[in-house]
């Protein structure tokens, strides 16, 4: 037996209590009233090179590409992915690895010492309310390249000898059209409901074989630059990983809250190249993904023309997403609407993902900014844990086909070659929307 072999062998072993998340599903309990203090026990403490804050994050061709991350308490000197396809078995051929490309410490900002009371020096008052110093933590990205499409990897995490237990996902199909998509944005605060429709997120996926992966519309966290947030985003982020260790890949949008570089940290992405990126999802199937806290015109503006110009009509389904909505329920509209919107039309968008208004909302068809049959479908706006708010129905987009309310929730999107079913779901489960869209003749 070689040490890949052996590797591996031990690896699928290796399955402590603290690196395991129990059995907690959405159909066995009320999530509303789940008490999730005692999830935090079930989360991977950050301690020394134990990895923890796992996810698999998608951005350009996720049928043969991927990058599997994580995070340690140490800095660690050498942090490596073990992979290998379903079929293998533990017999077959010897694990793949791939090295961490990337490793560094997130940007940590330490908060600022107390303001001295009258008559007290600096010393006296950092004596008297010492500022609590953030933990340094460390990111580990490892860039996966020439994966075989609609194929399972099973794969574990080492840093410096330290192993997780074993995860897997799935990469998407080659051509094709036949999986779902689940869409949600705004967990930034409501830490408990955030727990729980991370619950409701693996729910799904459970319930559903066909689900491949959750786009995140935006603001994970409240304030970008804290590390001690996005900490907690991120550990609680692995209450979305299956019982039998199945892990969604995420694909990131960058929200008005999520400023700094701990966002490009998290994700692995270029800060200058990886504002705005499409993911193809197979042949078939794009998402565009923009960034409505840069500039609309200008560089932004010209990439999108370009590249919906090189994805229609190749694609069967074209469908965009970003932070701030061009036809909102709650405020006004981004300032980019009257950049994007003509494009969208131009190249005839089948449906656009919407964040920021921390509510429920689905237009009617819209083109030139008036209902039409042939139009887009504005989808959002965020219910991953944040408060919701009170929805303006009287907007003509939302009335006379459209609709508007208020709940924590996902979208879950299933594709095939003939329509979209987009779905609101609850937290308890139930569908406040049921809508389906059918595809174009171009």
């Amino acid at each position: 037996m070689n040490n890949n072999q052996a590797n591996w062998i031990v690896a699928s072993l290796i399955f402590s209590v603290i690196s395991m998340i129990s059995a907690v599903s959405a159909n066995d309990v009320d999530l509303s009233k789940l008490d999730v203090k005692s999830l935090v026990t079930k989360m991977t403490p950050l301690k020394g090179t134990t990895p923890a804050q796992w996810r698999v994050v998608w951005t350009d061709d996720a049928s043969r590409e991927a990058t599997i991350s994580w995070t340690t308490a140490e800095p660690g000197e050498k942090h490596v992915v073990y992979y290998r396809t379903e079929s293998g078995g533990r017999k077959g051929k010897p694990a793949l690895s791939q090295e961490c490309q990337s490793n560094g410490l997130y940007t940590i900002t330490q908060p600022k010492p107390p303001k001295p009371k009258e008559g007290e020096t600096p010393e006296q008052a950092k004596k008297r309310n010492p500022p609590k110093k953030i933990a340094p933590a460390y990111y580990h990205h490892a860039r996966i390249k020439e994966l075989k499409p609609n194929t399972r990897y099973n794969f574990v995490l080492e840093s410096d000898g330290e192993r997780s237990r074993e995860f897997y996902f799935r990469t998407a199909p080659a051509g094709g059209t036949e999986f779902t998509l689940i869409h949600g944005g705004d967990s930034r605060s409501g830490h408990a409901n955030r727990c729980r429709m991370n619950l409701r997120i693996a729910e799904q996926a459970k319930a559903d074989s066909k689900v491949l992966a959750f786009t995140h519309g935006g603001d994970y966290i409240a304030t970008g630059a804290r590390w001690d947030q996005w900490r907690l985003w991120l550990s609680q982020h692995e209450l979305t990983t299956l019982e039998d260790g199945r892990v969604l890949p995420i694909i990131p949008t960058k929200g008005n809250h999520d400023g700094g570089k701990i966002y490009f940290e998290v994700f692995g992405l270029e800060e200058k190249t990886k504002r705005w990126h499409t993911t193809m999802l197979g042949k078939d199937v794009a998402l565009v993904t923009l960034d409505t806290n840069s500039p609309g015109g200008g560089p932004q503006a010209e990439w999108l023309e370009a590249e919906l110009k090189r994805l229609r009509p190749a694609v069967r389904w074209l469908i965009v997403q970003y932070h701030r909505p061009m036809y909102p329920a709650v405020k006004g509209p981004a300032t980019h609407a009257p950049i994007f919107c003509p494009l969208f039309d131009k190249y005839n968008v089948d449906i656009a993902l919407e964040a920021d208004g921390h509510c429920m909302k689905r237009t009617v068809p819209i083109r030139d900014g008036k209902k039409d049959s042939t139009g887009i479908v504005y989808v959002g706006e965020g219910g991953l844990g944040v408060g919701q708010r009170e929805t303006n129905p009287d907007r003509w987009y939302l009335k006379d086909g459209g609709k508007a309310g208020s709940a924590h929730h996902v979208m879950q999107i299933d594709f095939s070659a003939d329509n979209l079913r987009v779905r609101f779901i609850l937290m308890d489960g139930s569908a406040w929307d049921d809508h389906t869209i059918n595809a174009r003749n171009l």
